[in-house]
């Protein structure tokens, strides 16, 4: 049979629209640590992300405009909104006023603080 003689496989309707609609998902990020806006905006009530995009910032103690489905305690969590890639230095930042290492050569820096990131875990860093 060929394509044109079957009209499901010729105009093939969608997946997303024969299903039933997927409800949003909202995630409210509440009261972090710290939240670092490009314009200095209060977000200290943390962030909503609708959707993978961020649509709201929120004030310390102002609440989502719209119900979350889920929400996140970022209380020991800094937040960095648009921030897509945060590469594979961030951790250094953790390390570089040590007093070990203030002031050293690359060399010697590193061979100092390699054994120190190397016991890095995804849980010390979260």
């Amino acid at each position: 049979m060929s394509r044109q003689g079957n009209t499901e496989l010729a105009n093939p309707e969608p997946v997303f629209q024969r299903s039933r609609p997927v409800p949003a998902t909202r995630i409210w990020l509440k009261n972090p640590l710290a939240v670092f806006t490009a314009n200095d905006l209060d977000a200290r009530g943390g962030l909503v992300i609708e959707d993978g995009v961020i649509t709201e910032l929120l004030a310390a103690g102002q609440q989502p405009s719209l119900p979350c489905t889920q929400s996140f305690d970022a209380r020991e969590h800094v937040l960095l909104p648009g921030l897509i890639n945060t590469h594979h230095h961030f951790y250094q930042t953790l390390t570089r006023a040590w007093a070990p290492v203030v002031n050293q050569p690359l060399f010697p820096w590193l061979k100092t603080l390699y054994p120190v990131w190397a016991r890095l875990t995804p849980e010390k860093l979260a």
